[in-house]
């Protein structure tokens, strides 16, 4: 808005140029601090967000992404300052040139995705497949695309599964065997809030249907994706179907994107 512009430029040149002073103006209005969630009423006045009335949904960074999950597993190291860390390498990667051996201390490779270490010639894979920029040549913005090869590592990546059993693990020791109570830590851990009536509904239905598809791989001796807990009070099943409700949440778009 041309005026409110000008009103904006004229307070920071009274306040003597201070961003801070205008940081505080703008985030202390009302405006900036009405909340988005009666969508239905926006959506109907201006379905395109043309008068802006809500920030439009974007997608999290490689690396917000790799800390929010660490986070939600209760895996994230977060020491500040210190040299860089180099995770481990997902199986059939050829090491990059000149070699990347994982730091040794497992403490030290799940600090933030700020600390990983950068090589010109082999950029870390879940960062590569979540746009990180080419490192042989400057970037003035990151582009954000959405592909396969997201998704699939987010799937597939054994370090993602072994969050994800850290996740299980951590619902299990603060929620306990019941999976109503699963799935409300779940989804507070992972959203920030309590699931609605049709959701709670719908991860009941997996869990129970989870269960006996994960009974039958039990019976075929199958290895199983289990929580990073104390199971000795838990069906394996349960445990595994836990598991794999966290990893489904991990990956839906709710926690990749901001909305």
């Amino acid at each position: 808005h041309p005026e409110l512009l000008d009103w904006l430029a004229s307070e920071f040149i009274d306040n003597g140029w201070s961003v801070k002073q205008m940081h505080r103006l703008i985030m202390t209005s009302k405006t900036y601090q009405q909340a988005g969630t009666r969508q239905e009423l926006g959506a109907e006045k201006d379905p395109f967000n043309r008068l802006l009335w809500r920030f439009p949904p974007h997608r999290l960074e490689g690396e917000v992404i790799r800390d929010s999950m660490l986070a939600v597993a209760g895996k994230l190291n977060p020491q500040v300052g210190g040299p860089s860390v180099m995770p481990p390498l997902p199986n059939g990667m050829p090491k990059p040139r000149g070699g990347w051996e994982p730091t040794l201390d497992p403490d030290e490779q799940t600090r933030r995705s700020i600390y990983i270490f950068v090589r010109r010639n082999a950029r870390f894979p879940m960062m590569e497949a979540f746009d990180m920029p080419d490192t042989h040549e400057s970037c003035a913005r990151r582009n954000i695309t959405t592909t396969a090869p997201q998704a699939l590592a987010l799937l597939n990546d054994e370090q993602t599964i072994d969050w994800a059993r850290g996740f299980a693990g951590r619902v299990l020791s603060e929620a306990g065997a019941d999976s109503s109570r699963q799935i409300e830590q779940a989804y507070r851990l992972a959203y920030n809030r309590l699931p609605d009536g049709f959701e709670k509904d719908a991860a009941m239905t997996f869990f129970d249907k989870q269960r006996e598809v994960i009974a039958k791989r039990q019976a075929a001796s199958e290895p199983l994706a289990l929580p990073d807990a104390d199971l000795s009070s838990v069906d394996p099943a349960a445990a595994a179907a836990l598991v794999d409700f966290c990893h489904a949440l991990m990956n839906s778009n709710e926690f990749v994107y901001v909305n």
